[in-house]
């Protein structure tokens, strides 16, 4: 019930009753908005409520006072007598179970959708272990989250963020990307805490930027200015091992005999899973959604374990929520020292950010400061920047480039473009901004812990400025050959998926080395 729209704007589009008290037209304007929204956006498609009051008591704090028992059931009969919604389900209340129903009346799609406003609600989710919201007395915890996180909503609503690129479609205040459609000024966040703990998730939800599939991001915009997104590496699997006292060594999700995305996948199931049986049924489940033999389950989560040896104990221990609880404290931190103390808009994605270009390598320090905060000692490995050219499954980059000389310096903010936005500490919203140096050196670091300084030979003055090379580590070169060769596993899968789908045959995922056998059926 986050969509609002002015009584008189929605008078003029539809019939919308006319409620006795404020409270009730809130509601029902609220109702309103939101059965336009889900028309449009998502067909078809029931809305449920519910008619207890015990629910209602408890959302309290997040709807506002205008929601109670009465004024929403006040409000869903009077839309459902004009027909604006329809095909209402009615449950009795005061029993658990489904809840009440109904459906957007499907002509709403026929008029245009007019401008709606996000009201921005309670940003402090408390959840219990069965999903449902719970009530709560503010704690310091609670109210210094809070302060930093409406800070930040300040900051990102009075930036300006655009989506250009091939296959962007917009529509007024609303955006598509193939099957994906947002609205480029949702930016208000919410915080989800689970288990009825403060101990247990609080990462940062709702960001329009959340909707859009990681190959997409990329094509986001920020005051003009094109952006980067600068991602943790294996962060959760670094976390583990840091509790375990132990070194990572290589990508810890190339896995002998499945594909990386898969085996990436399953590593965040298996961890998660409270128990063996847990793990390899939501493995097994995930395997079949792949198009892969659910049978491989057991031999996925035995490989894994025998990987990641030094830490097996971690795996289906149910520490999932636990380490998100340490991302997201993370996330808050990256969040106050860009955001709120340098007013540089900065888009979470759990364990990843987005920023202006520019402001990359203030991120990356950040970052870092971050992780060794929180989690421990860092080395040049422990974060990276997105390609541009993502997968479906979002991989990111092999290679962290400081200075990309390939790519054309990013406008800088001109004083027109930054006056709507609040000045932080008497500069301009983008403070600290890094302008690149023709003189500066490339270092590229790879996600294995180590920094290796390479020459150029396309630059005659390398050696003029300290450029050494130096022979690639054993570990190294073994962890490049590894990703190449899933690579082309990947690749061969697809292919024979192709031909057998051609020739009517049958995929067997059979083989030792998880190659691919075809069947004659």
């Amino acid at each position: 019930m986050s969509w609002r729209m002015p009584s008189e704007e929605l008078k003029k589009v539809l019939d919308v009753p006319v409620m006795e008290t404020a409270s009730e037209q809130e509601v029902v304007d609220a109702l309103t908005a939101d059965a336009i929204i889900s028309a449009h956006l998502y067909p078809g498609r029931r809305i449920s409520y519910s008619r207890r009051e015990a629910y209602w008591q408890n959302r309290a704090r997040y709807t506002g006072p205008a929601f109670r028992r009465s004024t929403v059931i006040k409000a869903v009969d009077a839309l459902v007598a004009k027909g604006i919604l329809i095909e209402h389900d009615r449950r009795p209340a005061g029993k658990r179970g489904i809840q009440s129903s109904y459906l957007p009346n499907p002509m709403l799609v026929a008029f245009e959708m007019p401008k709606l406003n996000r009201k921005r609600g309670e940003t402090i989710i408390l959840r219990d272990k069965n999903g449902d919201i719970l009530a709560y007395k503010d704690t310091p915890q609670t109210r210094d989250s809070r302060y930093v996180l409406e800070k930040v909503n300040d900051v990102l609503e009075k930036t300006r963020f655009t989506v250009e690129g091939e296959g962007v479609v917009t529509d007024g205040q609303w955006t598509r990307i193939e099957d994906r459609v947002f609205s480029t000024s949702a930016t208000a966040m919410h915080r989800v805490f689970n288990q009825g703990v403060w101990t247990s998730g609080g990462r940062f939800y709702a960001g329009f930027w959340q909707t859009m599939r990681g190959r997409h991001r990329h094509t986001i915009l920020i005051d003009g200015e094109r952006t980067e997104e600068v991602d943790y590496d294996y962060l959760h699997a670094r976390i583990i091992y840091a509790w375990a006292k132990k070194r990572l060594v290589g990508d810890p999700y190339i896995i002998e005999g499945f594909p990386r995305n898969v085996a990436k996948r399953a590593f965040f199931i298996i961890v998660n899973a409270e128990g063996y049986l847990a793990a390899k049924g939501a493995v097994a489940n995930y395997l079949e959604k792949k198009g892969l033999d659910r049978k491989l389950a057991a031999k996925l989560i035995a490989v894994m374990k025998a990987r990641h040896a030094p830490v097996e104990k971690y795996f289906h221990s149910g520490v999932g929520l636990e380490l998100q609880n340490l991302d997201a404290k993370m996330a808050e931190y990256v969040l106050r020292e860009m955001t709120v103390r340098k007013g540089v808009p900065c888009l979470p994605i759990h364990d990843s950010f987005i920023v202006p270009a520019g402001q990359v390598k203030n991120l990356v320090r950040t970052m870092k400061a971050a992780y060794e905060k929180f989690v421990g000692r860092s080395n040049s490995g422990v974060c990276s920047v997105k390609s541009s050219v993502a997968t479906s499954d979002s991989t990111k980059s092999e290679t962290w480039h400081l200075d990309s000389p390939h790519l054309h310096n990013p406008p800088f903010t001109t004083p027109a473009e930054v006056k709507d936005r609040t000045p932080v500490l008497g500069d301009s919203v983008l403070q600290n901004r890094e302008p690149r140096s023709s003189k500066s050196v490339s270092s590229v670091a790879v996600g294995t812990g180590s920094s290796i300084l390479v020459d150029s030979k396309e630059d005659p003055k390398a050696e003029q400025l300290g450029v050494k090379r130096r022979p690639m580590p054993e570990f190294m070169r073994k962890a490049m050959e590894d990703r190449k060769k899933a690579w082309k596993q990947k690749e061969a899968r697809k292919q024979a998926i192709r031909e057998s789908r051609q020739r009517g045959c049958q995929l067997v995922y059979g083989g030792k080395d998880g190659s691919v056998v075809v069947q004659k059926v």
